[in-house]
């Protein structure tokens, strides 16, 4: 998917911005977003632009787009808004019945190809609404809990939270027992600075290098206990289009972000694990369910120095920073802060980092050296858009992620007592873009800026 998206930048590059109107296009396009309503088809990461469904959006772009002030600026806002189109509508024509209508997937994908390119090049900046991406939270819950109220009240709990999860960094680690490591053999990852030679400086790494990048950046995943709810593995869908994990494939399924911070505009690297479940520690334990994971993000300096590494589980529940460079410090932030890691962390760049996993938790307890003794496994990379087009045994092609992206199947307990702070089935897994990170106040794990937030 990666690749594919690369290859259309190319071809957008390559575009006059005069190109003459398709009204064919247009009307293609409008069939296609019919086809796939009649289907009942959604996804909520496939946010486009009101009235330009040719431009996908997202909070990253629409932070560029307020950005883009020159020419050469706003036209790159458009192709880079457009890629995301064509990410979106990618993954959401595979699909499409095999005949809807007369718009079959492989009829979808030669539309997206003639005239995405067409409908860009005949974008005028000047016309377009601004970007507003709605935001993880359900203000009218909050409203109907009696928010400041509970809030306040929920105070020691998070207190109490911050102090067990901190408490985990410190205390004896379990012993692990195997580990999984990312593949090798690509060439060395280029500087992030040397990739962002564009209107907006946006380091934006081809197929090959972004590949590079995974491999060299990439931790070990090491566990402690050989059951197989505590070994990471690829997501499927069985015969009823429920997810299952395959723990005979190790994979981490990955996809770019990107952060604004000190006037810079900083690549990062997302990599995800998927676990089966998180086993119940007793009969009350609200916390265990199906499926859990872990989200390890690397924020890159422009010389490809690592900044911060930071995580998440794909509720996003559970935000921890872990600082590399020296010179960062926290910053006071309005609501509950996340979990720092006590010290500084060896860079990536230099040292392949390994990230030991508390059994059943799935709580990540140390960040360490690599343990060369461990029998360890390769895990594939795979990109995360996958996930919102997963083949199944009946032939058609399903999504891990509801319309509200959400896995149904994840729900947890929790969500009964903490629905007040307005975050929709607390606790569930959630699609990149929909992890609210905090129960008091409101931050997301894709904000643009939450870099200047989390450091003065």
């Amino acid at each position: 998917m990666y690749a594919i998206r690369n290859a259309l930048t190319v071809l957008l590059l390559s575009l006059p911005v005069t190109a003459m109107a398709d009204t064919a296009c247009e009307s293609g396009f409008f069939a296609l977003q019919q086809a796939l309503k009649r289907a009942d088809i959604h996804d909520a990461q496939a946010q486009a632009l009101p009235g330009y469904p040719h431009l996908g959006v997202n909070r990253w772009l629409a932070f560029l787009q307020q950005q883009a002030v020159s020419e050469s600026q706003q036209q790159q806002w458009i192709r880079l808004a457009t890629v995301e189109a064509w990410r979106d509508q990618t993954v959401l024509a595979q699909r499409l019945p095999a005949n809807s209508n007369g718009v079959s997937p492989q009829a979808a994908q030669k539309l997206l190809a003639t005239c995405l390119p067409v409908l860009a090049a005949r974008t005028d900046f000047s016309t377009l609404p601004k970007a507003e991406i709605p935001d993880s939270y359900a203000t009218w819950l909050r409203v109907i809990g009696m928010y400041p109220l509970t809030a306040w009240l929920a105070t020691g709990s998070i207190d109490n939270y911050h102090q067990d999860m901190t408490a985990r960094f410190t205390s004896p680690a379990p012993q692990p027992r195997r580990q999984y490591a990312p593949p090798t053999g690509a060439p060395a990852p280029v500087a992030p600075q040397t990739l962002a030679s564009n209107p907006l400086q946006v380091p934006l790494p081809d197929a090959e290098q972004w590949q590079a990048l995974l491999q060299h950046y990439g931790p070990v995943l090491a566990v402690a206990d050989t059951q197989s709810w505590n070994t990471p593995g690829r997501v499927q869908l069985d015969d009823t289009h429920r997810p299952v994990i395959n723990t005979q494939q190790p994979v981490s399924y990955s996809w770019p972000s990107w952060t604004h911070f000190r006037g810079q505009n900083l690549l990062q690297l997302n990599y995800q694990f998927w676990f089966s479940q998180r086993p119940k520690s007793g009969w009350l334990d609200s916390y265990a369910g199906t499926l859990d994971g872990l989200i390890w993000r690397v924020t890159l300096k422009a010389n490809g120095e690592v900044l911060f590494y930071d995580s998440i589980h794909p509720c996003g529940c559970y935000h921890k920073i872990y600082p590399v460079d020296p010179t960062l410090t926290a910053a006071e932030m309005d609501g509950d802060k996340p979990v720092f890691y006590p010290g500084n962390v060896a860079d990536a760049r230099d040292q392949r980092l390994a990230l030991l996993l508390e059994p059943d938790t799935h709580y990540l307890v140390r960040v360490t050296a690599v343990d060369d003794s461990l029998p360890t496994t390769a895990y594939q990379l795979a990109d995360a858009d996958d996930l919102r087009a997963l083949p199944a045994p009946d032939g058609s092609v399903d999504s891990l992620f509801n319309a509200n992206g959400l896995v149904p199947i994840s729900k947890r307990g929790e969500r009964l007592f903490l629905w007040p702070m307005g975050v929709p089935s607390a606790g569930a897994m959630r699609q990149p873009g929909e992890h609210a990170i905090a129960f008091k106040g409101r931050r997301h794990f894709d904000d643009a800026t939450l870099t200047d937030t989390l450091f003065e």
